[in-house]
């Protein structure tokens, strides 16, 4: 599945993508109804000139006594070629922190990261990270090709259900259909706002 890493250099680039936010539906992972707990997250992609981007992933679990925050924040760039895009992530900063304090609603298409309570200041953990991934552009989503979330990935996605590499054939259309319409994690960002 190594195709999935990279666009081949025979491929003609092209910059004919939208620049801004796309974001990841998301709903609650919490149990239904659950009183105790209560999981939120959400992840974005923002495109910016000269081929970069950046991507954030956030956690915040609310339990009966106390609340968690996770934050990750990838940046790198990225190169384009008719439908396909290749997202090279070189560098990740990451923190997570907890709160005392209780939170009856999370404040919904704020930043997190500056809304949340920490009880001490978190400390940022930057790190390097080559992380390559193909994503398919239909001129308004982009769509992974393998299943992740938080830079975390599991062995399953659009790019296993399909035939061919680099080939929107039957199979693919069929397997981009099913995880981009999926009700419980989604594997599509599609663009919210222009830069």
């Amino acid at each position: 599945m190594e195709w999935i890493r990279t666009i081949p250099s025979d491929f003609p680039r092209d910059q004919k993508i939208s620049l801004g936010t796309y974001q990841r539906p998301t709903e609650k992972k919490s149990a239904f109804g659950s009183k105790d707990y209560q999981l939120y997250w959400q992840e974005e992609i923002h495109l910016q000139s000269n081929s970069k981007f950046v991507k954030t992933w956030s956690e915040w679990k609310v339990y009966k006594d106390h609340s968690e925050f996770q934050f990750k924040e990838g940046t790198g760039s990225f190169e384009k070629s008719g439908d396909w895009v290749l997202f090279k992530t070189n560098s990740i900063t990451e923190f997570e922190c907890k709160s005392k304090e209780k939170v009856d609603t999370i404040p919904r298409g704020k930043d997190w990261k500056k809304s949340f309570p920490c009880s001490d200041l978190p400390s940022q953990n930057i790190r390097s990270k080559d992380h390559n991934l193909l994503y398919y552009y239909d001129g308004k989503s982009i769509f992974p090709l393998q299943y992740e979330s938080g830079y975390a990935e599991a062995n399953f996605g659009i790019a296993w259900e399909s035939d061919l590499p680099y080939t929107k054939s039957s199979l693919f259309e069929k397997a981009k259909l099913k995880y981009g319409k999926k009700e419980f994690q989604p594997h599509v960002y599609n663009h919210v706002k222009l830069d």
